[in-house]
């Protein structure tokens, strides 16, 4: 969706990677009981977006330690 990332957005940001990254996980959990035939690619497809996803929060967290850092 590339949603620029702003101090205000931020931490919103996270969770919502992390709640998607926690889906997409169950869909591969229900992909390795009952996927059909398609079970291998749905697989490889929902590993590799947690995969971008994960890459996303680790940017997000880089993000808040340049920018938001707290200063005393």
């Amino acid at each position: 969706m590339d949603t620029k990332i702003t101090k205000s957005n931020v931490m919103a940001s996270i969770k919502d990677d992390k709640a998607h990254m926690d889906y997409l996980k169950q869909d591969v959990n229900y992909d390795q009981k009952k996927g059909g035939k398609n079970k291998d690619i749905n697989q490889t497809a929902d590993e590799t977006h947690i995969s971008k996803l994960a890459g996303d929060v680790r940017h997000d967290k880089s993000f808040i330690s340049k920018h938001m850092s707290k200063t005393k």
